[in-house]
């Protein structure tokens, strides 16, 4: 499908031009695809990089565009037919090429007001044996799809398909949700081929926000060669299978290390900065105190009414009583008295678990509880490809393939540089408000005299 099935044209900041056909448009101006517009991509990060006010509604637009040129950059290289008739090849790629696309703009649905910020805030669900868990966006992003007009309109697609290329070229909300999860039944080998593109190492989803969130906050953390990377991308099967799987050809090995640093880059010097984690922290406990019941409403219809305005409404309705709701209404962030390396080692969480044992030490427990902040939770895998040979059982591998040799390895085979980055970012911190900061600092300051761990990060 070229443009001129995509009439609606609109302009993205991160990608110039991109389009969208009439359906499309038809789902962007549902009610579920509208509240994106209200929920920021980054939650309170414009209190430290003034520029993130950016939503989930450009997001949602930007992968959705990535994916369609993500996906016709691979299928062009020929290397794999998704049948032996020319014609049905073509109807299968515009097909699969639609499904990708709905994925996308639908996968953020489910996000709770200031995204990640609010996702420890649903209730409980019960599982089997009596188990409970709490729900996630991905959980709510499913209920939209399923029961409010977007679904309706994921029909129509599918009805449009049938009448144009046979019964068998359907798509249905069902079989949305069921490929993003991964839970369609008999894993139909195309749909974890497609699901590849929002859901793996070089995924479409990550493609657009580490540059939407780049160019936003103003840095260049997150920066990477797009228009190389998508060229780099193919097809390929294992061997003893006729199942396609995404790679990478062996001239992208470069730009997909380049792609992985700036994810790793962002996440420490944007997702963990200190300041940011403190006020998604302040917000998780404001929100608990001010929500009912402390969680956001389940129900689909109930849950369409909250966004960041709702939220931000409550909490200014609430500031003048609740310290943490002022804290956030008038930007009041503590300060991080000690934090540890990005990558601490064994002795650096020991001294930091001394640290807070220190700063206990100095005040009863109600008063370390209400004035201080303990924060173990910025902990992330740079990446999950794990160092290991090709495997033909694997899914999650990331292959280089070479068009000389032709010869498929992993990345952890090509790649010293992600070989090399396997240590979690697992940066832990204490903030202290302004009245106990300077003693907090003064009893870390005395724990550090006497240590041999270098104290870089004492704040």
């Amino acid at each position: 499908m070229n443009d001129l099935n995509r009439p609606h044209k609109f302009r993205d900041p991160v990608h110039g031009f991109v389009y969208l056909s009439d359906h499309e448009k038809e789902l962007l101006d549902t009610v579920p695809f509208q509240r994106l517009r209200r929920i920021k991509q980054l939650s309170l990060t414009s209190y430290v990089y003034h520029g993130a006010e950016h939503t989930r509604f450009g997001h949602s637009i930007g992968a959705a565009h990535v994916c369609s040129r993500a996906f016709q950059s691979a299928v062009s290289k020929n290397r794999y037919e998704f049948s032996p008739d020319k014609e049905e090849n073509r109807k299968i790629i515009i097909w699969l090429e639609q499904i990708l696309r709905l994925i996308a703009l639908t996968h953020d649905l489910g996000h709770p007001p200031f995204s990640h910020a609010g996702e420890g805030l649903f209730p409980l669900k019960s599982e089997n044996e009596g188990k409970k868990k709490s729900y996630k966006h991905e959980d709510l992003t499913e209920a939209i799809i399923l029961s409010t007009e977007i679904a309706d309109i994921i029909v129509n697609i599918g009805n449009v398909f049938k009448e144009s290329y046979g019964l068998q070229y359907d798509i249905t909300p069902d079989m949305i949700c069921d490929i993003y999860k991964g839970t369609l039944p008999g894993k139909k080998s195309v749909f974890i081929f497609l699901r590849t593109f929002m859901d793996s190492e070089v995924d479409c989803d990550k493609m657009d926000y580490l540059l939407r969130d780049s160019l936003f906050c103003g840095v260049s953390y997150g920066k990477f060669d797009l228009e190389r990377l998508i060229a780099c991308l193919t097809i390929f099967t294992k061997k003893g299978s006729d199942n396609p799987f995404l790679g990478i050809e062996s001239g992208g090995v470069h730009v997909f290390e380049e792609f992985v640093l700036a994810r790793y880059f962002m996440f420490v010097q944007v997702y963990f900065h200190r300041t940011r984690r403190y006020f998604d922290l302040l917000l998780s406990r404001a929100l608990r105190e001010v929500l009912p019941n402390g969680t956001f409403p389940i129900n689909v219809s109930e849950y369409m009414k909250w966004d960041d305005a709702m939220v931000m409404q409550l909490l200014k309705n609430s500031a003048e009583n609740n310290e943490n709701a002022r804290g956030i209404i008038e930007r009041r962030p503590w300060t991080c008295v000690y934090s540890t390396k990005v990558h601490p080692t064994g002795d650096g969480l020991r001294l930091f678990n001394s640290a807070t044992r220190t700063i206990r030490d100095k005040f009863d427990r109600d008063l370390f509880n209400k004035h201080f902040v303990i924060d173990k939770s910025a902990d992330k895998l740079p990446h999950k490809i794990i160092p290991r040979k090709y495997s033909l059982d694997d899914e999650d591998t990331i292959a280089i393939v070479n068009d000389e040799s032709l010869k498929i390895s992993t990345i952890s085979e090509e790649s010293q540089i992600i070989n090399n980055l396997t240590e979690k970012i697992n940066v832990q911190r204490i903030y202290a408000d302004d009245a106990h900061a300077d003693k907090a600092k003064e009893a870390v300051r005395f724990l550090l005299s006497d240590s041999t761990e270098d104290d870089e990060n004492y704040e």
